[in-house]
Order: structure tokens, then C-alpha cells, then sequence
């Protein structure tokens, strides 16, 4: 039954996508948060879901009706530019089949992350898509949270709605995934209008959001502490009574980790352990691949770690031992797979995104469309999030941050037809 009601919600999407382009993208980021092919038992996992999505966006953005709001961006470009010179290093690629693996679906974030501003022309659309992201990243976190209140999660514990080990099925990324769904939830906490019953409504973000929470926490994973560090640290500052905000905050994390394990302070207290051997792996990595690309300026492509090898001394003495071990760190996944081209153009796309959010967050506009200042704010704090926890996880290519690019060009390309107006 449960294959039968996906695959009848997938083909509403496509059948009513021929009325309304826009539907379709909303479904695309769907199929790529929610992952319907890996919960339907029959139909869906046996059909490409997510290439027939894609080009029917594709073939949609060619009738898209004329805006004259809606422009080519410098975000979108770069992104454009990142596309191509990740598909250039499989030249050279030092691990071929799997550099080709890792691309065949990288490149389609990036193919499609392009043709989504053209498709967000009004807050409506901006609303669509949080809420897309929203629920279906939630998703993922209501039974996680809900399991860790009856059993206080554990790490590597299979508690999500999916159970492989990529993607948000993998407990570091849906730590920090979680929580950067937060503060789209805080927008649309405030802001939102497509969902009717206000007051109800605001009750179902503030579960969305403690369950978010739950999440990050149950995983045990120190992505989502330093993520949760991170939003805490970034709603205090912009919080116009600060003592009061520090105080509330401090209250729900007393209460919160009060609860908590011992097995969970255990390993929140390795970090910054100069002895603890996966923390400690992962800075081998990372050395390893500062040394990688001082030979191989260009980078190694995709998949490059699995010829890493490296031997370090930890701080007792002891010799830690790493071959084939992932970068996790999108900083030092993209320098190591693309080099230092690759690595400008990434940091140049984050800067640009950056850029966009803060003039959104800093715009003077009427009353009736002051929410694209919220937006703007809301989503600086999730691109942080992101960047805080991609720290220490290798998400370099996978869609989210490319959304967020997205939406920093809808909200800029919003922002331009408003000051016009």
C-alpha cells in the first residue's frame, strides 16, 4: 500500500506539474529531500523519478512566460561554471569509475539548482518551496525525534525514516540538516499565508522544530552540538532583548541535556580530543589532502579520498593508521576533488549567496512585502548552520546548499522588482 500511495502522489505531481511548472519543481525537491524510492516497496524504486522530474522541469523552463524581474544572476553563473569545471576534472580523475558515479548525480544539483530562480517569481513560490523543504525534511526528523524521547537515540542508530548510511539516512547530516531547518521554520512561524488555520499552523512549526531538535541531539553525532552552537549563538545576537533570549536558551538547553546519556556527554566530550580516533581520522584527511593538492593543484575528481593514506602520531603517542577514509568536510572535499579552481568558485558561490541574503535582510521595502527582510534573515542563518556543520561532513555536492543559492537569487531577484515598484 504504502508503494501504491507514493507512486499516486508522484504521478499527481507530474499530471498536475502540465498545469503549473512550478508544481514540478516542488516535486523534484521531494522526490530529492523525502527520497520516495527508498520507502516505496514496489513501482517507484524500479522508475528514475528523479531524471523524469528533472526534464520535465527542464523542458517547463523553456515556456516559462516572459518576466522582466526575473534575470540571469551572478550566483546562478558561478554555479553554472562549478558545473562545468567538476565535469572537467574527470579528465583527470585519479579513481575513474567512481569519479563518474559521484558526478552522474552531483551534476544534476547543479544542472537543476540553476533553473530554479527562474521558476520563484512571488512570495507564494518562496513559500512553496520552504514548505516543501520544510515537510519534507521533517520527514525525516519526526520519527527520529519521536524515537529518541522513547529510547534517547544512540549513534549510527537506524532511527530516521530511511536506513542507509548517505545522505539524510547518515546521522552527522541529518544533525545538521535538522537544525538548519529551523529557521525556516521561525519564517514561517511569522510569515506564512498558504496554510490556513493560523493558530494551528503555529503549533505544528513549534513540534516541527523541538523535533528538529530531538533529531540533532539523538544522533549523537558532534556536527549537530556545534550546529545547535551556531543557531543559538546567531538568535541571541540578532535578538533585540539578548539577556532575555540567553536566559530562555539556557533553560531549554539545561533541560534538554540534563536528559541526556552519558554515552551522548561521552562523545560530545571528544571533541577537541587529541587522542579520540575518528575526530583525529578526519584531521589526517585533511592533512593529507593540503599535501594532495600541492601536487595536484587542480584536484584528484570525485573520489579521490578512497588513494589517501596517512600515518599520524596522536597526542599519547600512539600511531593512527587512515586509508580510503571520506573527507568529511565540504571544505576539504571540494579542494581535494576540484583543487583550488574548484575551491574559488565554491567559496565565490557562498559569498555571492551571502551577499544576496544580507541585501534581503537589509532592505527597505513597504509593509505589505516586508516579509522578503525575514526571508533574508532567516535563510543567513541556515546558509551559517550549513556551513558550520559542513564543517565536518562531506556535503559539498549535495543539493541543499545549492537551494539556498537558488533562493538567495529569487529573494534578490524579488527584492530588484520591489524597489522598482
Amino acid at each position: 500500500m504504502r508503494g501504491i500511495f507514493l507512486t499516486l502522489v508522484y504521478l499527481s505531481i507530474l499530471v498536475l506539474g502540465f498545469q503549473s511548472s512550478f508544481l514540478l519543481v516542488l516535486g523534484y525537491v521531494w522526490v530529492d529531500i523525502f527520497t520516495p524510492q527508498l520507502l516505496a516497496y514496489s513501482i517507484l524504486p524500479s522508475i528514475p523519478v528523479s531524471m523524469i522530474l528533472g526534464l520535465c522541469v527542464f523542458i517547463a523552463f523553456f515556456k516559462l512566460p516572459k518576466d522582466n524581474a526575473v534575470q540571469l544572476r551572478g550566483v546562478t553563473v558561478l554555479v553554472a561554471l562549478f558545473g562545468i569545471w567538476m565535469t572537467m576534472t574527470l579528465i583527470w580523475a585519479a579513481v575513474p569509475d567512481a569519479a563518474y558515479d559521484k558526478w552522474n548525480w552531483a551534476i544534476k544539483n547543479i544542472l537543476f539548482s540553476c533553473l530554479v530562480p527562474f521558476f520563484l517569481r512571488s512570495r507564494v513560490h518562496i513559500e512553496a518551496f520552504l514548505w516543501t523543504v520544510v515537510i519534507s525534511g521533517m520527514a525525516h526528523c519526526l520519527p527520529f525525534g519521536a524515537k529518541v524521547l522513547l529510547s534517547g537515540g544512540g549513534y549510527g542508530m537506524p532511527l530516521g525514516l530511511v536506513y542507509v548510511n548517505y545522505g539524510y539516512g547518515e546521522g552527522s547530516t541529518l544533525a545538521m540538516f535538522a537544525i538548519s531547518l529551523i529557521p525556516m521554520c521561525l519564517y514561517l512561524y511569522k510569515w506564512q499565508t498558504l496554510i490556513p488555520y493560523p493558530r494551528l499552523t503555529k503549533w505544528m512549526l513549534m513540534l516541527f522544530m523541538v523535533m528538529a531538535f530531538l533529531t540533532s541531539v539523538g544522533t549523537y553525532a558532534r556536527t549537530g552540538l556545534v550546529s545547535i552552537g551556531v543557531l543559538g549563538l546567531l538568535l541571541i545576537l540578532r535578538s533585540k532583548n539578548k539577556v532575555r533570549y540567553l536566559i530562555l536558551l539556557s533553560i531549554v538547553g539545561l533541560v534538554a541535556f540534563s536528559g541526556a546519556s552519558d554515552q551522548w556527554t561521552g562523545r560530545m566530550s571528544t571533541i577537541g580530543d587529541g587522542t579520540e580516533g575518528s575526530a583525529m581520522g578526519r584531521v589526517a584527511v585533511w592533512l593529507w589532502t593540503m599535501g594532495y593538492v600541492m601536487t595536484h593543484p587542480l584536484g584528484g575528481s570525485f573520489d579521490v579520498f578512497r588513494i589517501n593514506e596517512m600515518t599520524m602520531t596522536l597526542a599519547d603517542g600512539s600511531l593512527l593508521v587512515v586509508e580510503a577514509k571520506a573527507f568529511h568536510s565540504i571544505y576539504f572535499e571540494i579542494l581535494g576533488e576540484t583543487g583550488f579552481p574548484g575551491f574559488l568558485l565554491f567559496a565565490a558561490i557562498v559569498l555571492k549567496t551571502r551577499s544576496h541574503f544580507i541585501n534581503a535582510r537589509n532592505a527597505v521595502l513597504s509593509k505589505e512585502n516586508a516579509w522578503l527582510s525575514d526571508a533574508g534573515l532567516y535563510l543567513l542563518f541556515t546558509l551559517y548552520v550549513y556551513l558550520a556543520g559542513g564543517a565536518f561532513i562531506g556535503v559539498g555536492f549535495q543539493s541543499y546548499f545549492y537551494y539556498l543559492a537558488a533562493l538567495s537569487v529569487a529573494l534578490y531577484n524579488l527584492q530588484q522588482r520591489f524597489q522598482r515598484a
